[in-house]
């Protein structure tokens, strides 16, 4: 009787064992075949580099996100400066970039004779703010003396700082130059102004040594400077000449229509980014589609 039960007891722990490897078996393979599937479909993705300023781009990694249920996917290839990033689409190594103003964009082009590069849509725009380490307010700057302050030193960012001082009643310029005035097309300086230009990205660090400065929304932001918590002033992004300043996505003009580059702007200008953006950056960068 108990070689009988001794052998029941064998038999039915042989079963489960049996049992439990068959469904680890199964479930190794039902892993693998997931596995499988989501490399499958990562590797069916079509890739695009895309060119970025700075370290920040969560509202791209989001609409990143949403282009892979279209078959699209980007690599995020980080830039240091406003430079590289256009010489790197029209060379080849990126194939879009999203970091710039319409209006940095015709000139950089222009000053660099590069002929195969166009917007192909809009993002945001960023305004720039006044920032200082030494007061918190403008209206505490001292008189007495004359003020350092600080511009971007490419010729559409300078310009847009100089016509944004303009608009806080700091100087005068020729009205003639439009949005693209240098430190020669100032005709006042009431305020005794010493303006020094520096590259946007050096100047967060430089505020200790200035009265205050004119820095690019991104270079602040990246800075830990907001415009609503840390700017002195920003410009009223409202204003007719503020379009020249929206940002855009760029693309070699042979790629311009490329479905695959449509579909991207057309996910990246969705009430989806838009919510993306406000949560990210709480009203530092303002859509404009």
């Amino acid at each position: 009787m108990k070689k009988n039960i001794k052998k029941i007891l064998t038999l039915a722990l042989s079963s489960i064992l049996l049992l439990t490897a068959c469904g680890s078996t199964s479930n190794t393979q039902s892993e693998n075949k997931d596995n499988t599937q989501n490399s499958n479909k990562t590797a069916t993705l079509r890739k695009y580099k895309l060119g970025l300023n700075g370290t920040d781009h969560r509202v791209w990694e989001n609409v990143r996100k949403r282009l892979n249920n279209d078959g699209i996917d980007l690599e995020f290839v980080e830039f240091a400066d406003y430079i590289q990033p256009n010489k790197a689409l029209s060379s080849g190594d990126i194939d879009l970039n999203a970091f710039q103003t319409e209006i940095y964009f015709e000139n950089f082009i222009k000053e660099n004779n590069i002929d195969n590069l166009t917007p192909i849509g809009y993002t945001v725009v960023a305004p720039m703010g006044a920032y200082s380490k030494k007061v918190k307010d403008l209206k505490e700057l001292p008189t007495d003396r004359a003020l350092k302050v600080a511009i971007p030193n490419d010729t559409s960012n300078g310009g847009r700082a100089l016509k944004f001082l303009e608009s806080l009643g700091y100087i005068k310029l020729d009205p003639s130059k439009g949005n693209l005035p240098t430190l020669l097309d100032i005709k006042e300086n009431t305020k005794n102004l010493e303006i020094t230009e520096m590259a946007a990205n050096q100047i967060p660090a430089s505020l200790p040594d200035l009265d205050f400065a004119i820095i690019n929304n991104g270079v602040a932001y990246e800075a830990g400077l907001t415009i609503s918590k840390d700017a002195l002033a920003y410009e009223d992004y409202k204003e007719e000449r503020m379009k020249d300043y929206w940002n855009i996505i760029a693309a070699k003009k042979d790629d311009a229509q490329k479905e695959d580059f449509k579909k991207i702007v057309e996910v990246y200008q969705t009430e989806e980014t838009k919510k993306a953006l406000e949560e990210q950056y709480g009203g530092q960068s303002i859509p404009v589609w």
